[in-house]
């Protein structure tokens, strides 16, 4: 028996998102083709980092300890585990974990040029798989930043050869992904303590949908807090949590943000 071929490339693409987001589909293609809102960021090293000012809003979400340990899950390229090493206690060290080597390269290469030397004292650079992590550490962090490998279909539509092969096999396949990531961060979260899950996704499957799967199997020991969203333009709620999105952000994102606290004694 014959296989039938998946829908693949440009067309499929425009199909997918045309059906996501309707007639709003052409204004938001066009904000993420144009450059994206990039702004620089200064964390006390030699020089900025720029970054999407989306990004930044992300770690910023995240509630830091006093003191202990913070976990930026998914770390490269660096600009979130900036923000966060900028704004933690004296009392505080950052895990920067990266399974990628060569990503990993470019995450230490931030930290070093970007980051003051004091705070980069407290920060580790780990290479380990997140998704697995959780059984040699259970309720090891006080915080917890998870932004997940994702669609990033920005990416994908400025790049020819990733459009002509994309299919929805994508988002499915990085949606169970990022639940193994999510699911591994919550076991790792210390009771008290705050998780934030990020992407640069579209695909409600990869952002929502993925935070669902945890508040069905965690909903009891889990309070979600939706961050709210100080930049321009506005963001978009969703059922747990917000969306910022090129068209309506004045440039910034797309970025899906959920904050989830973990509850005591549950």
């Amino acid at each position: 028996m014959s296989r039938v071929a998946k829908p693949r490339g440009a067309e499929a693409f425009e199909e997918r998102y045309r059906g996501l987001f309707g007639v709003r589909w052409p204004e938001l293609a066009a904000a993420l083709t144009a450059p994206a809102d990039r702004v620089a960021f200064d964390a006390g090293g030699a020089e900025p980092y720029y970054l999407d000012s989306a990004s930044i809003l992300a770690a910023r979400a995240l509630e830091l300890p006093a003191e202990g340990r913070i976990l930026d899950a998914c770390a490269a390229p660096g600009g979130k585990s900036l923000v966060i090493a900028s704004r933690m206690g004296p009392l505080a060290r950052l895990v920067s974990n990266e399974l990628s080597a060569d990503r990993r390269r470019r995450l230490r290469d931030a930290l070093d040029r970007h980051l003051g030397a004091e705070a980069r004292g407290r920060v580790e650079v780990w290479g380990r798989d997140a998704a697995s992590l959780c059984r040699a550490i259970p309720e090891a962090f006080e915080a917890i930043l998870l932004d997940a490998p994702c669609s990033s279909e920005r990416h994908v539509m400025a790049d020819p050869a990733a459009l002509a092969e994309w299919t929805a096999a994508r988002f499915r396949s990085l949606a169970q992904r990022q639940w193994a990531l999510l699911s591994s961060a919550l076991i790792m979260l210390k009771a008290g303590g705050c998780l934030v899950y990020s992407t640069c996704a579209l695909s409600p499957e990869e952002n929502d949908g993925v935070v669902a799967r945890a508040a069905a199997r965690y909903g009891a020991s889990l309070r979600f807090d939706r961050p709210e969203y100080p930049g321009p333009g506005e963001a978009e709620e969703t059922e747990y949590g917000i969306s910022i999105l090129p068209d309506r952000a004045g440039g910034a994102g797309p970025l899906y943000v959920a904050r989830m606290l973990k509850l005591e004694g549950r």
